[in-house]
Formats: C-alpha cells, sequence, structure tokens
C-alpha cells in the first residue's frame, strides 16, 4: 500500500489574512478615537502605526504564501489573496499620505495677506506656536491665494463669511461684527480634518477698503510639520463660499487684487481682538456694539 505524504499549508497564508483582516479596524477604530477625542495625536500615531505594519506585514506573508503555493502546490491560496487585498485597502490611506507629502511643499500656515497676516488665536491646545508663514514657498505653490476686494460693505461680507463657515461646520470662536458698514471686521474659527479630525485654526478678517471691503484669511494648522494642503484647500473653499453667496446674493463677484494693502491701513482697534502682548491697544467706546463677542457655550 502506496502511502502518500500529507500536504503541508502554507502558514503564512493564514497570517496573511489575519494580519490583513485586523488592520482595517485598528486603522479605523484609531481615527475615531482621535476625532472623538478620547485619545490626543501622540495616541493616534501609534495605533495608526500598529494598523499600517500590520497590513505591511499581511501583504509580505501574502506574496511569501503565493510563492509557496507555486512551488509546492500547499493549499491556501484563497487566504493569501484575502490577505493581500486587505492589507493593499488598510495601506491606502499611508500611499495617499505619501504622495500628498510629494506633490503639496512642506507648509503649514497660509494666509491671503503675508506682509500683515491676520493674528491666529492663542490657544493652550496648539502643538506648536503660530507665525510659521514661508512667504517665497507659499507664493510658489499657491499664487492664487491673495486678498480678495469685493464691491459690498464690511457689514454685507461679514455676513456672507459667517454664514459660510456655518455651512462647513467649522466651530465658532471670537468675533468682531461691524456695526457700521464701513467698520472692521473678524472672526476666528476651529476646522477639524474629515478623516482624523486635527483641530486647525482660520482667522478671518474684514477691513473697509476703497472698492468696498477687503477680505483676509490665515489657515494654520496646530499639529505636525506638513498640512498636505489642507490649509490652501480650506481658504479656497471658504473664498469659493463667499463668491457664491454674495453672487447668489447681489449679483456680484469680487474685484481682482493688484497690490496687498500695508500694514498702516490695518486699524489698531481691530488688533484687540488678537491679544497680542506685543501689540499697542488702542481703547475703543464701551458703548459701541459689535465689539469681541464669543458665543454662549452648552
Amino acid at each position: 500500500m502506496r502511502k502518500r505524504l500529507p500536504i503541508r499549508r502554507a502558514r503564512t497564508a493564514s497570517y496573511s489574512r489575519f494580519a490583513g483582516v485586523v488592520s482595517i479596524p485598528v486603522i479605523i477604530i484609531g481615527a475615531a478615537l482621535h476625532r472623538s477625542g478620547h485619545i490626543d495625536t501622540v495616541a493616534l500615531f501609534s495605533i495608526l502605526g500598529f494598523g499600517f505594519a500590520l497590513a505591511l506585514s499581511a501583504v509580505v506573508a501574502s506574496f511569501a504564501a503565493i510563492a509557496a503555493v507555486w512551488r509546492r502546490g500547499a493549499p491556501g491560496m484563497g487566504d493569501a489573496v484575502f490577505g493581500l487585498i486587505f492589507g493593499l485597502i488598510a495601506l491606502t490611506p499611508a500611499a495617499g499620505v505619501t504622495a500628498a507629502t510629494i506633490y503639496y511643499p512642506r507648509l503649514t500656515d497660509i494666509s491671503t495677506d503675508l506682509d500683515a497676516p491676520p493674528r491666529l488665536a492663542p490657544s493652550q491646545r496648539r502643538q506648536q506656536p503660530g507665525g510659521h508663514l514661508r512667504p517665497a514657498a507659499q507664493r510658489d505653490a499657491y499664487p492664487d491665494i491673495v486678498p480678495r476686494r469685493f464691491p459690498v460693505g464690511t457689514a454685507q461680507l461679514y455676513a456672507a463669511v459667517e454664514q459660510v463657515i456655518e455651512d462647513q461646520g467649522w466651530t465658532l470662536g471670537a468675533h468682531l461684527a461691524p456695526a457700521m458698514n464701513d467698520d472692521p471686521a473678524a472672526i476666528r474659527a476651529e476646522a477639524s480634518t474629515l478623516l482624523l479630525g486635527f483641530v486647525d485654526d482660520v482667522t478671518v478678517r474684514i477691513l473697509p477698503d476703497a472698492i468696498g471691503s477687503r477680505l483676509d484669511i490665515r489657515s494654520a494648522s496646530r499639529f505636525g510639520e506638513h498640512d498636505l494642503g489642507a490649509n490652501a484647500r480650506r481658504i479656497r473653499t471658504l473664498l469659493a463660499g463667499v463668491d457664491r453667496m454674495l453672487t447668489e446674493a447681489y449679483g456680484i463677484t469680487e474685484v481682482q487684487e493688484s497690490d496687498t494693502a500695508p500694514a498702516e491701513s490695518i486699524p489698531l482697534e481691530y488688533e484687540k481682538l488678537d491679544d497680542g502682548p506685543d501689540e499697542p491697544v488702542v481703547p475703543v467706546p464701551d458703548d459701541k456694539p459689535g465689539q469681541l463677542e464669543a458665543p454662549a457655550s452648552g
């Protein structure tokens, strides 16, 4: 009687499927916990690193299992293929981040006005201080992000900007509403990234202008050394929304900006919103409405 040798199953096939399947929920759970505020950014990166490592090992083990099946005819091709598919799915975000890192410039702070930019809100949660503008790199990468001028009053422009911020779901912070249609105005807001929930700061400045009013926007990341183009996209989104609202309401669009207004044209009373320790503060009459307001909590 002829004895048949047992066919050994490729062990790497089973591991590939297990690692690939597990890596996806690890990444999703880590992102969900960070977005809900249950873990900090350092913990998020640890969880994501573990998930991506599992996914990468699943892909490597899958190729090893496929090679073993090809050489010895061992069973396990199905598990190897599943592991490869799940591993590649889990690695897709990492591949996207890598591509964005290469494609977009290494910037974390974007402003329409690079000579006298709107000041960022002070925040105890900021992982790095503001003021990381790189004018030369920004001008090369985003030549379209410049101050915008509109033939409407500051109050009308303020209302349009505020509505766009609410439509985007950003958290409205301190704001200076114009009492008259030629008063300066400012808005601070917090915007979260879609997937991981990183919080970025947005400051909007509206000044009276010979045309009507001038709009400046600054968006800056609180964490990291690369924004992957998020701040530029956010500014473009806000500008596009303002264009759309003003067109629908008044049938007008922006007037092309030719030169950046000098820093001296920014009223000092506006700077009171920024609470800067090194900035001179001009007293503002107490009876003037629309001064620094913060939305009621709860």
